[in-house]
């Protein structure tokens, strides 16, 4: 059985590597408590792109969406030309060696705006001022953190070991052009399967232990902020007339080594009246990622942090059919380049928060994929060191 999994990971690698020697678009996921891991490859060099969730309603692929098209960023989808679980047969790795090569991409390898803890804690100070006039409840604030070092070669070891680390979580590997990004989200946006809807309600965040399993323990800032993306959703579904729908009460919900609050939706996809785009398009973002009321959030969070989200807080995943749509808030991610990654990480604040709090919540977001990314640190340099002796 080793020996299998030994077999598929050097397969696995020499995708990878083709892929990227070649600049082929492509995107490598693994849904929620799976095993099984699905690549799809487009064959044709174009980047995809929409300014518009409702321009791509009618395609199939994977789609990566920003958190705000305001910013310049456009919806990217991957096509499934190859399409593949797990291992792939001999005549597609047969294909995928053949593909003709893509330019390579014009990286932008200057780094991003990191925010200090001075900074941050300024920041989020600023934000319970402008809590306390009342112009908005909840603001969620991100920052950058930065991990300098070429780790493109050990992309796919990362998410190899993301997903043992995180069952529970959408893991997924994106590449297209200059746009490369990993992740493991524990949070579905909308998901459409056998004619039901589902979405959910997810904020607040500990480390996790067993008393923090028991939602009892848990603050009243942190029940509050998640509750205020609850009544955001519950608005939504009336909206758009949909009443027969179902609600879980609160509960804690673990996702890696943290624990958050969870609330989930579901109702009939008949209830929707084939607006499941338009419903998507007001869930995202949810104050789970911007705030509320969410546009006075957001206005504001634009001006205050220095950096620009691009796709992280967006939403992402694979629309195989009609019927079949798995979507996720883009969380616990990061942009890989080849100098340097991107964490990004953030919280909700409310006018309960406690500035150092705040602080510590992202540092704990930043160790879930930080614990991996120190695992090939070491194999790093001395891949490093070996390429410079014989140079």
């Amino acid at each position: 059985m080793q020996r299998d999994r030994e077999v598929m990971t050097d397969k696995g690698q020499e995708i990878y590597r083709i892929l990227l020697e070649k600049n082929i678009t492509f995107v490598t996921f693994r849904l929620p408590k799976q095993s099984s891991v699905t690549t799809y490859i487009q064959t044709k060099p174009e980047t995809i792109q929409w300014k518009s969730i409702h321009d791509i309603s009618e395609k199939k692929g994977f789609i990566m969406a920003p958190f705000d098209t305001r910013n310049g960023k456009k919806y990217i989808m991957v096509k499934p030309d190859l399409c593949f679980d797990d291992e792939p047969g001999e005549d597609v790795m047969d294909e995928i060696r053949s593909l003709p090569a893509n330019p390579q991409p014009d990286w932008d390898i200057e780094e991003p705006v990191v925010t200090t803890k001075g900074n941050y804690l300024q920041q989020v100070k600023m934000i319970k001022k402008q809590i306390s006039t009342g112009y908005f409840q909840k603001s969620v604030l991100s920052r950058i953190k930065v991990v300098d070092g070429k780790y493109m070669d050990f992309a796919r070891k990362i998410f190899d070991e993301t997903c043992q680390r995180h069952p529970n979580a959408f893991v997924y590997m994106f590449k297209s052009d200059h746009h490369f990004w990993m992740g493991a989200s524990p949070e579905p946006l909308l998901r459409l399967r056998d004619g039901s809807v589902s979405s959910v309600s997810l904020a607040g965040t500990r480390t996790y232990t067993p008393e923090n399993m028991d939602i009892g323990h848990w603050t009243m800032k942190e029940v509050l902020e998640q509750e205020y993306v609850t009544r955001y959703i519950h608005d939504v579904l009336r909206e758009f007339k949909i009443k027969d729908y179902r609600v879980t009460s609160p509960y804690v919900k673990k996702a890696g080594d943290l624990v958050h609050l969870r609330t989930d939706f579901s109702f009939s996809y008949k209830s929707v009246n084939n607006r499941i785009w338009e419903l998507l398009d007001s869930l995202h973002p949810t104050p789970a990622v911007a705030g509320q009321p969410k546009d006075e959030a957001i206005s504001f969070i634009k001006h205050l942090e220095p950096h620009d989200r691009e796709y992280y807080t967006g939403f992402l995943g694979p629309v195989i059919s009609d019927d079949h749509i798995d979507l996720f808030v883009n969380l616990r991610c990061m942009k890989i380049t080849p100098e340097y990654l991107s964490l990004y990480i953030g919280g909700g604040i409310t006018l309960e928060s406690i500035p150092e709090d705040e602080w510590e919540e992202t540092q704990w977001k930043a160790k879930s994929l930080l614990s991996i990314i120190d695992q090939y640190s070491k194999e790093r340099d001395d891949k490093s060191t070996v390429q410079t002796t014989h140079h």
